[in-house]
C-alpha cells in the first residue's frame, strides 16, 4: 500500500529527452539509442518509486496507488485502460516525451515506455516490460503502453541452510576457475548453496539438465540461449542479464553467482564489451558482498585475452 507521503517523481523534460534522444541517435544510430533511452527510463520509474517507498500487495492497491503516481511522474496526461496482474494498459493523450519528438515514422516514446515498467515493477517488486502500441510520434491520436509481465524474475533461496561450506571462499571476491568442464565451479557453488547461501546460476547448459545433475531444486538458473523459453536472456542482451543479476544481488543474503557460459557471450558480442560487463559485475560483487565464480576453458581463448580477465578476477588454484 503506498504510504501517505507527498512526492513530486522527476522525469526529464521533453526538451533534455529530444536532446539526448538526437545525441544518442548519432552516437549509437536507431535501435541502440532506443533501447538505451528504455533501460535509463526503466531505471528512474524503478529507483524513484523505490526512493519514497511505494509497493502494492495486490491489484486493488495498484488502482488506487497508480493513478496518483502518473500524475506526479510529469511524462504526460494518462489514464489507465486495463490493470491485471498480467498486463497493465496505460493510454496517454497527452505525452511530453511524444510532443517534443514530433512526428517520426519509426518513431517511439522509449523513454516514457521504460518508466512505466520500472515504476510497475518496483510497486510489485517483479519484472515487467513495456510495449507500446500506439504512438503520437507515428500519426497515432495516442500513445497507449502495455506494461506486461516477464515471468523470468529471480528470487534469491538457498537449497539448504544446514553445515559448513567445504570450500573457503573470500567475500567481495570475484573468481576465475580456468578448467575445460566446469565441473568443479559447479561443485563449489553447490556446495555453497546447500550450506545457507542463496546462488544465482547462469548457464550456456540446459536448465533442467542442470538441476539434475547437481540437485538444484530452489536455486534460480539464467539459460543463456537464444530459444523464446522461460528463464532465458539471449546471449547477446548483456544489458538484461546485467539487471537480473543486480537485482539478485540487491535482493540476496550470503549471495554466490555462478556465470558458466564466458566463451558463450563474447561469441556474441565484443570481446571489449564482455570485459567491460565482467568488470561492473565485480563491483557489483564487492557492493554487495557476495561471491562470483567464472569458469573458463583456457584452450578456447587467446592468452592475451585470458590475461585481461585474470587482471579482473582471482584465479581460484
Amino acid at each position: 500500500m503506498a504510504e501517505e507521503t507527498s512526492v513530486s517523481f522527476f522525469v526529464m523534460s521533453g526538451d533534455a529527452l529530444r536532446s539526448l534522444h538526437d545525441e544518442l541517435q548519432i552516437l549509437l544510430g536507431d535501435k541502440g539509442a532506443s533501447a538505451l533511452l528504455e533501460r535509463y527510463g526503466f531505471r528512474c520509474g524503478e529507483s524513484l518509486v523505490q526512493s519514497v517507498g511505494y509497493s502494492c500487495g495486490n491489484i486493488e492497491e495498484l488502482e488506487e496507488t497508480l493513478p496518483g503516481i502518473l500524475i506526479e511522474t510529469g511524462l504526460g496526461r494518462a489514464m489507465t485502460r486495463k490493470i491485471t496482474g498480467d498486463e497493465i494498459i496505460i493510454e496517454f493523450d497527452e505525452a511530453v516525451e511524444s510532443n517534443h519528438l514530433g512526428r517520426k515514422e519509426g518513431a517511439s516514446c522509449n523513454f516514457t515506455r521504460g518508466y512505466l515498467a520500472g515504476v510497475i515493477s518496483s510497486l510489485f517488486d517483479a519484472h515487467y516490460d513495456g510495449f507500446e502500441d500506439t504512438c503520437r510520434c507515428r500519426g497515432d491520436k495516442f500513445c497507449m503502453h502495455r506494461i506486461v509481465k516477464n515471468p523470468l524474475y529471480v528470487k534469491p533461496e538457498a537449497e539448504s541452510a544446514e553445515g559448513d561450506v567445504e570450500n573457503e571462499l573470500d567475500i567481495c571476491t570475484g573468481y576465475l576457475v580456468k578448467e575445460e568442464v566446469p565441473d568443479r565451479s559447479y561443485d563449489i557453488f553447490k556446495d555453497w548453496v546447500t550450506h545457507g547461501h542463496q546462488g544465482l546460476c547462469i548457464t550456456r547448459d540446459f536448465p533442467a539438465k542442470i538441476r539434475k545433475k547437481y540437485g538444484l531444486e530452489k536455486t534460480p538458473i539464467i539459460w543463456l540461449s537464444t530459444s523464446d523459453t522461460e528463464n532465458t536472456v539471449p546471449p547477446q542482451n548483456l544489458s538484461a542479464l546485467f539487471y537480473h543479476i543486480e537485482n539478485f544481488l540487491k535482493k540476496s543474503e550470503n549471495g554466490i553467482l555462478l556465470l558458466s557460459g564466458l566463451e558463450y557471450l563474447i561469441t556474441h558480442n565484443s570481446f571489449q564489451s564482455v570485459l567491460k560487463f565482467i568488470q561492473l559485475l565485480n563491483e557489483q560483487i564487492a557492493i554487495r558482498e557476495a561471491v562470483l565464480i567464472v569458469p573458463v576453458s583456457p584452450m578456447t581463448m587467446e592468452e592475451k585475452d585470458l590475461k585481461l580477465f585474470e587482471r579482473e578476477l582471482t584465479i581460484l588454484k
